[in-house]
């Protein structure tokens, strides 16, 4: 049984101008592989240029993507239940098994822990939900073996975006920076509490969304990682495919809250950056693949991770390993895999 319930992407088309070819700033290189070689651990152990995969808590879909990439990812992404407090409490068994599955195969793993459902800001930021962290901390920890390996942990992501259930509103359904900040913060601190190896992730959705990312940053002292969800549908992103992708990915390169914006705002606090989050939902949109990949690529020692979301459901088909969309299929495997 799959405790996942991740929320639908992007639900609205973007409405701004679209920037041309020439905004890009990004190069197509050839890429083959570079991006997720790890050349070494930082000097506090968090590693970089890390490639990860979304393939909903299933082992069997991860032991299908490394067979599909030809090279086993280095990470894979998983995700606590989200719909309410009970069934996040009810997950961490389950999840914390497929971890220690994910970990004896000599892979990392990348924890996402969120909130029990719409308006679970208050209740955390009061102290209510501490015990329910310490056991979820507890479990994690107990996954690994002894030492100081770093542990990489995503707390309450696409905060920014309206149609999710993590979105940092109150109880009352208002936007509420303050609050999400205070729960962010109380969270991490339980975390702490449990072990030092924990280290955190900022994850907003890529754009303004509902609210300025920026009014909800945790601050400095508790964030490691700053990075975004991201993603082409074609079905607000098609502009009648006439370039391949090239003006969406200008666009998401400059729009407000953009790749241009997470790696200034990562260099402006000293933060590793990274994409906690991305896929392609449609086969003519190979350029935008392209120069998706190349952005990652170029990031170099400065990017932590990138997860693709190999998954049918949650709002977007951006599979691979299924062959319905074999072109991008072919951009990925020729800059990641070996």
């Amino acid at each position: 049984m799959m405790f996942d319930t991740d929320q639908p992407r992007q639900t609205s088309r973007r409405d701004a101008l679209r920037l041309g070819a020439g905004a890009a700033a990004t190069a197509l290189v050839a890429c083959r592989g570079h991006a997720v070689e790890v050349t070494g651990l930082r000097q506090d152990g968090i590693p970089t240029r890390q490639l990860g995969a979304i393939t909903g808590n299933d082992p069997a879909a991860m032991r299908q993507w490394a067979q599909w990439l030809g090279r086993p990812q280095d990470h894979d992404l998983l995700y606590f239940n989200q719909d309410s407090w009970e069934q996040l409490d009810q997950s961490i068994g389950f999840i914390a098994g497929v971890g220690r599955e994910v970990l004896a195969q000599g892979r990392r793993v990348q924890w996402s822990v969120p909130v029990g459902g719409p308006g679970g800001y208050d209740s955390v930021a009061a102290g209510q939900r501490d015990e329910l962290y310490r056991r979820v901390a507890s479990a994690i920890l107990a996954a690994y073996p002894r030492g100081n390996s770093r542990i990489y942990v995503r707390l309450p992501w696409e905060f920014n975006l309206p149609s999710q259930s993590l979105a940092a509103r109150d109880a009352g359904g208002r936007w509420a920076a303050r609050l999400y900040v205070a729960a962010w913060r109380r969270i991490a601190g339980v975390f702490r509490q449990v072990s030092h190896r924990f280290y955190f992730d900022w994850c907003p959705n890529i754009g303004e969304g509902g609210i300025n990312p920026e009014q909800c940053y945790p601050g400095d002292d508790v964030v490691d990682v700053v990075s975004l969800d991201l993603y082409y549908q074609g079905q607000y992103d098609d502009q009648n495919m006439r370039d391949g992708g090239r003006s969406i990915f200008g666009y998401r390169l400059s729009q407000p809250f953009g790749l241009a914006w997470l790696s200034s705002f990562g260099a402006r606090h000293g933060k590793l950056i990274g994409l906690s989050e991305w896929g392609v939902d449609d086969d003519r949109a190979v350029v935008f693949a392209q120069l998706l990949a190349a952005w990652i690529v170029a990031q170099g020692p400065r990017l932590s991770h990138h997860n693709y979301w190999n998954r049918s459901d949650g709002g977007i088909n951006a599979k691979l390993t299924d062959g319905h969309l074999p072109r991008v299929a072919r951009v990925y495997r020729a800059a990641f895999g070996r």
